[in-house]
């Protein structure tokens, strides 16, 4: 389901606010309103818009000024400004261009134009924000490759060929142990190209995803029955906090994934005999957190800047030089955005981690535009 999109109409004449909007309304688009160009600078600080409605004559600032400080802004340049005006002359039409309009309207205007404009750049800025997501899913996908399974595999074939060429006795403690690490780094690669396989499918155009009501605590249940075994194996207790009525809207596989990478990494960063809690409330804004909480070393602050924040793709080692990626974390902010939902990491180096993922309890009311 697409979020509606916003359009912020900006005039100082409120009769031709009033026009433009009950056009843009009757096509379902949300809406915001600014009637200077300082307010318009005010209100972009506080919302996000997908395309702006720019009058060129208003006071103190005009429309010009106003669309030149928008393109200077890394915030703000790639928001497309289409120029509404009785300005008409061929050179204000070229000045708005070079000012960085992505288009010209003069008034008065005739309706219908003015929507198929509207639609047309709308889908325009849509389809660059995807080439440059594509993009960039491309640079981690190649950093992911280069660094993340190249290495482990390359240890995986060295440490074959060593035992092809005899260099352990199959009696002795010292080959038990090359095997056990020789395990750990398999399935360590395995869980690391599922996770790949995962996020690389949700890229594309086919992925299969539907929202739905599903109750969390069977989602916890199945995430610590799958991993039962990684925490029996270093004596870590899993244990839920979870009303086994409580329900969100959310894709079910997605969550899933998510919640089973947040175990698991708190699995990792544990240290033998500690504590993983899951546990989730639910708040006054129809929204349920989810929280893996942890009592183990905790990340520092500069790595969870880097995971959470920046979107780098971390390696990191756990407790028992278990190779964590990044790649889950990056998996799970992806799964956790597409799902309308937040993501929050709290961690204290020494103390433990916990981190919560806010997601809707009922069906956002968002609808195509």
């Amino acid at each position: 389901m697409d979020t509606k999109i916003t359009i912020l109409i900006v005039d100082d004449n409120h009769q031709n606010l009033r026009v433009v909007s009950s056009f843009l309304k009757d096509k379902n688009y949300n809406l915001a309103l600014a009637t200077s160009g300082v307010k318009t600078l005010e209100l972009l600080e506080k919302i996000e818009t997908d395309l702006i409605l720019l009058d060129i004559m208003m006071p103190e600032m005009d429309g010009l000024e106003t669309c030149r400080i928008l393109k200077a802004n890394p915030k703000t340049a790639d928001i497309p400004v289409i120029f509404l005006t009785a300005k008409n002359q061929t050179e204000d039409i070229v000045e708005g261009f070079e000012a960085g309009g992505v288009d010209y309207i003069t008034k008065p205007f005739n309706r219908d134009e003015l929507l198929v404009r509207i639609k047309n750049h709308v889908d325009l800025a849509k389809a660059k924000k995807k080439i440059i997501e594509m993009n960039n899913t491309r640079d981690k996908l190649y950093s992911i490759i280069a660094h993340d399974i190249k290495s482990p595999l390359n240890s995986i074939i060295f440490t074959f060929d060593m035992i092809n060429n005899g260099m352990f006795d199959p009696q002795s403690s010292q080959f038990a142990s090359v095997m056990k690490d020789l395990e750990i780094s398999t399935k360590e690669t395995k869980s690391l190209i599922e996770n790949l396989l995962e996020w690389t499918k949700f890229q594309g155009h086919n992925n299969q995803f539907f929202p739905a009501a599903n109750n969390i605590h069977n989602i916890v249940s199945e995430c610590f029955l799958l991993l039962h075994a990684n925490a029996s194996q270093k004596e870590i207790e899993l244990a839920a906090e979870v009303d086994k009525n409580l329900t969100g809207w959310f894709d079910e596989v997605s969550i899933h994934t998510v919640l089973r990478n947040l175990i698991n990494n708190a699995i990792k960063f544990t240290n033998p005999g500690g504590k993983i809690v899951v546990s989730t409330i639910k708040t006054k804004d129809d929204i349920v957190d989810i929280s893996v909480k942890d009592n183990g070393i905790g990340i520092k602050e500069e790595v969870r800047r880097k995971l959470f924040e920046t979107g780098d793709v971390v390696s990191t080692m756990g407790t028992n030089n278990e190779k964590g990626t990044g790649l889950g974390i990056v998996l799970v902010k992806d799964f956790v955005k597409k799902n309308h939902g937040k993501l929050k990491a709290e961690s204290t180096p020494g103390e433990g981690t916990t981190i919560t993922i806010s997601l809707p309890v009922k069906e956002p009311q968002t609808a195509n535009a």
